[in-house]
C-alpha cells in the first residue's frame, strides 16, 4: 500500500486533485502481490479483494484470523499466504462443514479433501480447518480474541445476522470484521440489509462495490492509530473513492496476469512513452532451448512490468531460461512464480525478499556484487537468467515474472544509487560489527589478564600457607622432642630417688631426719 495523506480528525488534508498528484501508485505501476490460489476450480467471487485483504493483514498484524465459510479457500488461503510470506505471528482458522448450501450449491467430499491437502502442503504449521457449523465452532474461541473475522456463509438476512451477532463478542476491541456480498440483491441474499444496519450502528465502516461487494467494519474499542486504517475510516468521500479505484485497478491487473475476471469499473488507460524491451522465455523442451518454442513479450523500459508466459507444452527436464532484453541494460528482478495452468496451484517461486535468489546469470549477464542477487547487468546482446526450477513439474505451466529494465548508457540512477547506498550501509554495518568484535576481544583479553593475576595471587597465597604449615610442622616436632627429653629426665630422677630410699644409709638415718623435721617445724601450739 502506498503512503497515504495525513488525516486530522474527520477532515482529510488533501483533496482528490492533490491525492492523484501525490500518490502515483494509484495509477500504474501496481503492487506486486501475486496470490498462489487464484480462482480455484474457476470459482472467483472473492478475487477482486485479494490484494486488499493482504494489505489489511500487513497493516493490522492480527494474532488470530477466523473465516466463516471457506468453500475452495480463495480468500482464506490469501490470508494464510500473507501470514507465511511476511513471517507474521498469527494463527488461522477456517470454519465450514464443507457440504455446501442453497447459495454455493451442494457438493461432496472432494472439496474438503482438496482444501485439506492444499492446507497441509503449504500452511499446516499455523492454519487449522474446523469442520463444523458456525454455531458449534463459536465456543472454541475466547471472547475478545479474534483480530480479523471474515463472514461468508449462507447469505440470507437471518443467517448472516445470526453469524454476525453471535461471533462479534469473539472479536477483540478494535478488531476487523469483513462481510462479503454486501452488494448482491438477487434471490434471498440479505447481506445488504445487515450492512445498512451495521453502517448505522458502527462509526468505523468502509465498503467496496466490486466483486459482489465487501464490507469492512471495525469493532468499537481501543485500537492502534494506523495510517492505513485512518485512510479507510476517516478519509473524505473523494479519498475513499480513490482507495476503491486503487483496488479495482489491481484486480484488473491480476486478472490480466492470471485469469479472466468479470468486468470491473474504472478502467485505466496507459500511455506508453518509454521504449519497449523484448523479454524472451525458453522452455527446455525435449531437445533443449529453441527459438521455435520460445515465448516473447514486450515491456516498458524503466518501469516495473509483470509478464505472464503460458507454456501449454510444459517445460521438459531442464531449467527454464529467461532472456531479459537484447541490448545493454540494468535489470532488477522481482518475484518469479510458476503455476499449474490447469489447477492454478503454485509449483515454484523465487521471491525478491528472499535471502538468495534461485537463478544464475549466464550469457552476457552478470549479477551485481552484494545484496541477494536481484540486480543484473548486461553489456551485450545475449543476457540470460537460468531458473533453478525442479525437473518434476509436469503439464501446462504459467510463468509470471516481475522485471524493471533500464537501458544503458542511461540506467535509472535511483536504482544504482539505492544499490550503492545499500552496499555502503552494509560496509558501515560490517565496520561497526568489526569494531564491536574488537572491543569484545579486548574485554575478553582484559578478563583473561585479570584471571591470570588472580591465579598468580592464589598461587602465592597457597605457597605462603604451605610455608607456614612447614614451619608449624618443624615447631611441633621440636616440642615433641623436648617433651620426650623432659620425660627421660623425670624418669632418671625417679630411679635415683627410689634407689636412694632403698639403701641402708637411708633407713639408718631415718630417725635423725624425722627429728630434724620436727625441730624445723617449731613448737606445737596448744589451746
Amino acid at each position: 500500500m502506498p503512503s497515504m495523506p495525513a488525516v486530522k480528525g474527520d477532515t482529510t488534508i488533501l483533496d482528490l486533485h492533490e491525492t492523484k498528484a501525490t500518490i502515483p501508485a494509484f495509477g500504474l505501476p501496481l503492487p506486486r502481490f501475486l496470490p498462489r490460489r487464484y480462482k480455484p476450480r474457476n470459482v472467483g467471487e472473492w478475487t477482486g479483494h485479494l490484494a486488499f485483504a493482504s494489505d489489511l493483514i500487513l497493516a493490522t498484524r492480527p494474532q488470530l484470523i477466523v473465516e466463516l465459510g471457506t468453500h475452495w479457500g480463495e480468500a482464506y488461503f490469501t490470508f494464510c499466504q500473507t501470514v507465511e510470506e511476511h513471517g507474521l505471528s498469527c494463527l488461522c482458522y477456517a470454519v465450514d462443514h464443507w457440504l455446501g448450501d442453497e447459495h454455493a450449491g451442494r457438493y461432496g467430499e472432494e472439496v474438503f479433501d482438496e482444501v485439506q491437502r492444499y492446507n497441509e502442503r503449504y500452511y499446516g504449521q499455523f492454519s487449522n480447518l474446523i469442520r463444523a457449523s458456525f454455531d458449534d465452532a463459536v465456543s472454541q474461541f475466547s471472547d475478545g480474541s479474534i483480530g480479523l473475522l471474515h463472514i461468508d456463509g449462507l447469505h440470507t438476512y437471518e443467517a448472516v445476522s445470526r453469524d454476525f451477532r453471535t461471533w462479534l463478542p469473539k472479536v477483540k476491541p478494535g478488531g476487523i470484521v469483513l462481510l462479503h456480498d454486501i452488494c448482491v440483491r438477487k434471490m434471498d441474499f440479505g447481506v445488504w440489509r445487515l450492512w445498512e444496519e451495521i453502517k448505522a450502528e458502527f462509526p468505523s465502516t468502509f465498503e467496496f462495490h466490486h466483486s459482489w461487494g465487501l464490507g469492512v467494519v471495525r469493532k468499537e474499542g481501543e485500537a492502534a492509530s494506523l495510517p492505513f486504517m485512518d485512510y479507510l475510516f476517516n478519509g473524505s468521500p473523494a479519498v475513499c473513492e480513490e482507495v476503491r479505484r486503487y483496488y479495482v485497478v489491481y484486480a484488473s491487473h491480476l486478472e490480466h496476469l492470471l485469469g479472466q475476471l468479470p468486468r470491473v469499473a474504472a478502467p485505466v488507460t496507459v500511455v506508453q512513452t518509454s521504449p519497449e524491451i523484448r523479454v524472451q522465455v525458453f522452455p527446455f523442451g525435449a531437445t533443449g532451448y529453441s527459438e521455435e518454442t520460445s515465448l516473447i513479450h514486450k515491456m516498458t523500459a524503466g518501469a516495473w512490468n509483470t509478464l505472464t508466459f503460458e507454456m501449454p507444452e510444459g517445460n521438459g527436464p531442464g531449467p527454464i531460461r529467461v532472456d531479459p532484453g537484447h541490448q545493454p541494460c540494468l535489470v532488477e528482478v522481482g518475484d518469479i512464480l510458476i503455476h499449474s495452468h490447469l489447477s492454478g496451484d503454485l509449483l515454484w517461486s523465487d521471491h525478491a525478499s528472499s535471502g538468495t535468489r534461485s537463478f544464475v546469470a549466464a550469457g552476457s549477464a552478470q549479477v551485481l556484487p552484494g545484496g541477494n542477487g536481484s540486480f543484473v547487468t548486461n553489456s551485450d546482446g545475449d543476457p540470460q537468467l537460468i531458473l533453478a526450477t525442479p525437473p518434476d513439474m509436469q503439464g501446462p505451466l504459467k510463468l509470471t515474472i516481475s522485471l524493471r529494465i533500464c537501458l544503458t548508457p542511461n540506467p535509472a540512477p535511483e536504482i544504482i544509487g539505492n544499490e550503492l547506498g545499500r552496499m555502503k550501509a552494509e560496509l558501515e554495518h560490517g565496520k561497526i560489527e568489526r569494531d564491536t568484535i574488537a572491543n569484545e576481544l579486548g574485554r575478553m583479553k582484559a578478563e583473561l589478564d585479570r584471571g591470570k593475576i588472580e591465579r598468580d595471587t592464589i598461587a602465592s597465597e597457597l605457597g605462603r600457607m604451605k610455608a607456614e604449615l612447614d614451619r608449624g610442622k618443624i615447631e611441633r616436632d621440636t616440642i615433641v622432642n623436648e617433651l620426650g627429653r623432659t620425660r627421660e629426665l623425670l624418669r632418671g630422677a625417679e630411679d635415683r630417688l627410689r634407689r636412694m630410699q632403698d639403701s641402708l644409709s637411708w633407713r639408718v638415718t631415718g630417725p635423725v631426719r624425722r627429728f630434724m623435721t620436727a625441730l624445723r617445724s617449731g613448737p606445737r601450739k596448744t589451746r
